[in-house]
């Protein structure tokens, strides 16, 4: 599995990361959810038997919703700004390590 991550991150880098440009934060965004549809959904995987990342899916969980593959990218740097782990209690931790929902709301405000 380690070597797929790092096959992964390679395209990523010769794919992506050195052919495009970003006019802002925004832009490098909008580029990589584009980026990530595109591989998910589209391009084959020569190490994966010509399947894309969608077709290896489905044939392990046949139902699997197609948007699970669409999730966008999150910017880490702005939630941290959102203050989104202000949920905290003691010692850094989270008052409730299974409130979810609060979380989940916060994240795409």
């Amino acid at each position: 599995m380690q070597a797929d991550v790092e096959t992964v991150h390679n395209i990523s880098e010769v794919e992506f990361y050195e052919i495009e440009d970003f006019s802002d934060r925004q832009d490098f965004m909008d580029k990589s959810r584009s980026y990530r549809l595109f591989c998910n959904m589209e391009r084959p995987n020569t190490y994966k038997e010509n399947k894309t990342p969608w077709q290896l899916a489905k044939e392990k969980v046949p139902n699997l919703d197609k948007r699970f593959l669409m999730i966008p990218p999150v910017d880490l740097d702005a939630l941290l700004k959102k203050n989104l782990f202000s949920l905290s209690g003691g010692k850094n931790l989270l008052t409730d390590p299974y409130c979810k929902e609060a979380l989940i709301n916060n994240l795409y405000k």
